[in-house]
């Protein structure tokens, strides 16, 4: 058996036959869209869930902001509540420690009225000098007893801390800034100062002072 070529001519003619003609380009083509397949009504039923959604979880939030503020205004008065009460415990605390000290000063008052009564009419003016001696030992020795302390100075050297020089005088027998005298006495009370003491302290003398002087004491 013999087989022909198919000649190009051939081929040319299939591709002219009608039946196997292209589709022309502006031609519509039907193109399946899968959206168009879904129901507009439950779209929107999706949508309203949603915001309903929303909706529901915004209220819960806004319960929850409001819950969280109440409990924030009733922690704060308690913390006022507390403060007032430690303020006005502490106030009492104080007023009742004052009364305890006052009470402690009642005898040392009664002796300075006895002593006032009856210095006037004793000839003897030393025994009343004794007896308000013996009233400022004894309040002295109260005082110290609630914690009061004198803040010695004299002989020792100034001290910013305790100490407040009010005058400088020149003095060759000591070290510059050694207290020389106590003009006013400082106290603390329970480690804390009430007052400092007024000091008189010393400087190194001029030399050019002493040599002068020398000079007018030989003359």
């Amino acid at each position: 058996m013999k087989f022909r070529k198919k000649e190009s001519s051939d081929l040319k003619d299939e591709n002219l036959n009608p039946e196997t003609e292209p589709t022309p380009l502006n031609e519509e083509v039907a193109v399946e869209n899968p959206a168009e397949d879904v129901p507009v009504n439950q779209d929107k039923n999706t949508k309203t869930t949603e915001v309903d959604e929303l909706k529901t979880e915004v209220a819960k939030l806004t319960t929850q902001v409001d819950e969280l503020r109440d409990l924030l205004a009733r922690r704060i008065a308690e913390i006022d509540n507390i403060k007032r009460r430690h303020r006005e415990e502490s106030l009492k605390t104080w007023s009742d420690a004052e009364g305890r000290f006052i009470t402690s000063l009642l005898p040392i008052i009664d002796n300075f009225d006895r002593a006032a009564e009856i210095a006037p009419k004793t000839e003897d003016k030393q025994k009343v000098v004794d007896g308000f001696i013996l009233i400022h030992d004894s309040l002295a020795k109260l005082l110290e007893q609630k914690g009061l302390q004198k803040i010695e100075a004299k002989g020792k050297q100034f001290d910013y801390n305790l100490h407040n020089a009010i005058m400088r005088q020149p003095n060759a027998e000591v070290e510059p800034d050694t207290v020389l005298e106590e003009v006013q006495t400082g106290y603390i009370y329970k480690d804390q100062i009430l007052r400092h003491t007024n000091v008189i302290i010393s400087e190194k003398p001029d030399n050019d002072s002493g040599n002068n002087s020398e000079e007018e004491t030989e003359n």
